[in-house]
């Protein structure tokens, strides 16, 4: 088969989507078929497959488009210049995807709406087009906006263009594909909930990981050094107020007030950075808490580490987990979205209520004291993760819907035991 893995997003990126689609590449090549992957540069200066260097800019398909929707016509007036130019990048992807040749693709498999949507309204009708949805834009929006906004109410928020924007895009792009996937119950419900997706068109299976390469990459040396005496507290991820990082650092100004012997790395790069890195010092814990930045050498800081924590606000099902998990680590998570799904409380585990710093503290304070404990949670951890997070279970799985959508004229996959 030839296949097309496709994201709206720009590539590479410091995050799961990225991770997750080569992977899925790595894999399925393994098995001989060929595999291309899709997304905006970097820069959003243009698509890109990124495997074949094949690059499309914006600025040649402008052009193109600029007649048919020119900003001052009477039928785009009304619309605020955010909501036309990102319109108007749906159709420059449209475009590009277009140019590159859809035809040449057995089946397009995309990783979010937006992709979902564009190549549905471009791709041959006999495409099957497969789409897995990894979040909710509409709920990611509202968490954005009471976050850089706190006294703004849900109603506002509601009627505001921003909101229209993302709950349209979730309901046109997953009712755009022909099969879609959720790998958490959290997220199936609510577009079962929200947008009216019909159970015959849902798959829910979760992800998987090539757990004996991690393994392997956890030994690669790193200069970064656990210090003497002390246990480690990581977070990976990217810093961006969804992930809750602002909610762990009062946690850990807490327990700096209980004892001294940890510190705790965070390992990722976002817009909420430098405000993060403010409230550190504002809190003083800038002898405790180490911003690493983005970094490729994330199995081996695991290695080192001794709890994981990950007090998102909103989360589906994170790969920093996953990781996390098949390194071994007792975790300290929230209970936000499609988390309890991954961790059994006391087992594998603790979870907190999302967006509280007191029951974060509380539960990492439990596992510095507690030595025994917390090595049981992190074995139970990695046994439990061995089971769960095989790639080759997530292939089989891929491998059996692709080939039935194929094969059913009409692009689901019938009667089909995952």
């Amino acid at each position: 088969m030839k296949i097309l893995l496709a994201t709206y997003w720009a590539l590479p990126q410091l995050g799961g989507v990225w991770t997750l689609m080569c992977e899925i590449k790595e894999r399925l090549e393994s098995y001989g078929h060929e595999v291309d992957i899709l997304g905006n540069c970097q820069d959003s200066s243009g698509y890109q497959i990124i495997n074949k260097n094949l690059v499309i800019k914006k600025e040649q398909l402008i052009p193109v488009l600029s007649t048919p929707i020119n900003r001052q016509s009477s039928l785009v007036a009304n619309v605020n210049k955010v909501g036309f130019d990102f319109e108007l990048d749906l159709y420059c992807m449209e475009l590009a995807v277009s140019y590159f040749g859809l035809e040449q693709y057995d089946i397009i498999h995309t990783h979010d709406v937006i992709s979902s949507r564009c190549m549905s309204r471009v791709k041959p009708k006999q495409t099957p087009l497969f789409t897995s949805i990894h979040g909710v834009l509409a709920r990611e929006i509202i968490r954005f906006n009471k976050f850089h906004n706190p006294n703004v109410s849900i109603e506002e928020i509601l009627k505001s263009t921003g909101w229209l924007q993302a709950w349209v895009l979730d309901k046109l792009g997953s009712h755009s594909a022909d099969l879609i996937h959720f790998s958490s119950t959290w997220t199936k419900d609510i577009f079962i909930e929200d947008y009216g997706l019909s159970n015959d068109r849902i798959v829910t299976f979760q992800y998987g990981m090539n757990i004996d390469e991690f393994s392997n990459k956890m030994n690669h040396p790193t200069e970064i050094k656990k210090p003497q005496d002390k246990k480690v507290i990581i977070y990976t991820g990217r810093l961006v107020d969804l992930k809750g990082v602002q909610i762990l650092l009062p946690a850990l100004s807490q327990l700096k007030k209980e004892r001294e012997d940890w510190v705790c790395w965070i390992a990722g790069d976002g817009v909420m950075k430098l405000p993060l890195q403010k409230l550190s010092a504002q809190l003083n814990l800038n002898e405790f808490v180490e911003f690493l930045g983005a970094r490729d050498d994330i199995p081996a800081l695991l290695k080192q580490s001794d709890i994981f924590v990950l007090p998102s606000l909103q989360d589906n099902m994170p790969l920093s987990l996953i990781e996390a998990q098949i390194a071994g680590k007792a975790s300290v998570i929230s209970d936000a979205g499609g988390l309890p799904d991954m961790v059994k409380h006391g087992e594998t585990g603790l979870i907190a209520p999302a967006g509280e710093s007191e029951p974060l503290f509380e539960h990492l304070k439990t596992l510095l004291e507690n030595d025994s404990y917390r090595n049981k949670l992190a074995d139970n951890a990695k046994q439990w993760a061995f089971k769960h997070w095989s790639i080759d279970l997530m292939t089989e799985r891929l491998l059996k819907i692709y080939k039935n959508m194929i094969e059913n004229d009409d692009n689901t996959i019938g009667q089909l035991d995952l």
